[in-house]
């Protein structure tokens, strides 16, 4: 009879466990059913820009960050005592009436011009926003590309600025009669309609290539020398390198800084839903 008891007993527990456990299971499933399933964000990875075949392997393919310091020494180069000499010339220093500040400013930024746009790519086949980013214009088989090309490429800004100004002060004359406001006005167009072609053509390009790096069939590598020049002139051109290395750097330091403190806020997003679901458990 003892026995009997205990089996009947034993038998007794196991039916009150068993829908404690399922009412348990039960609670558990709705609980994770209704708690909002967080997808973990991916980082993005970056896509790797195909490698031309016609390129050699030795050279590397210039990044964002270097097409941007080249394009903004060169931009600050190129224009700023341009736009100052239209300035002081629309506004009364100029020559037009009288004055010479207008005259030493507007040689000045021709000189200045020259020098980087026609100077130093004829003879060292780099402008001074590549020597300070480290990059240079080279074709598929390491030359350096026909004279033109850093002619017509370097100079596409310029020539916009040149066609906004001559359709801004012609365009009003058409009416007037003549030809030369017309021609003029054309002109101007043609040169600003270059731009945005070639402003399209770099956009549309994996390799950011315009249209004159595609005609020319060059592209814009990372700049390794094979002997560092130590004295003169080109040893100045070279240390420029050195403004663009240490931007370059900072500017490496602070994307990973923030990319840091993203993960630093998502992990502790995570572990405050993980402790808010187990307080719900419990």
């Amino acid at each position: 009879m003892g026995l009997l008891d205990k089996v009947e007993s034993s038998e007794k527990e196991v039916v009150k466990k068993e829908p404690v456990k399922a009412a348990k299971a039960a609670k558990a499933a709705k609980v994770a059913k209704a708690a909002p399933v967080k997808a973990k964000k991916e980082k993005k990875k970056k896509e790797k820009k195909p490698r031309p075949a016609s390129l050699s392997d030795e050279f590397e393919i210039a990044p964002k960050l270097s097409r941007i310091i080249s394009w903004w020494v060169n931009f600050t180069v190129n224009f700023s005592l341009i736009i100052t000499a239209v300035f002081l010339n629309a506004y009364g220093g100029g020559a037009g009436n009288g004055g010479v500040a207008g005259t030493i400013v507007l040689i000045a930024a021709f000189a200045v011009w020259a020098f980087n746009s026609i100077f130093l790519p004829f003879n060292t086949g780099r402008n001074l926003g590549q020597f300070t980013s480290s990059t240079r214009n080279i074709r598929g088989d390491g030359s350096k590309p026909m004279f033109l090309h850093p002619l017509l490429a370097n100079n596409i800004g310029l020539l916009s600025l040149i066609g906004f100004l001559l359709i801004f002060t012609q365009v009003g004359k058409i009416s007037d009669g003549g030809t030369g406001p017309i021609v003029a006005t054309s002109l101007g167009a043609i040169f600003m309609i270059l731009w945005i072609v070639n402003w399209q053509f770099s956009r549309n390009s994996d390799l950011n290539q315009g249209l004159f790096d595609l005609m020319f069939g060059t592209y814009l590598v990372r700049y390794i020398p094979e002997e560092k020049a130590t004295s003169g002139f080109r040893a100045r051109l070279e240390s420029m390198s050195q403004f663009g290395e240490k931007y370059a750097k900072r500017v490496e330091e602070k994307a990973k800084a923030r990319e840091a403190k993203v993960a630093e806020k998502d992990s502790e997003d995570d572990k405050g839903e993980e402790e808010a679901e187990d307080n719900k458990e419990d």
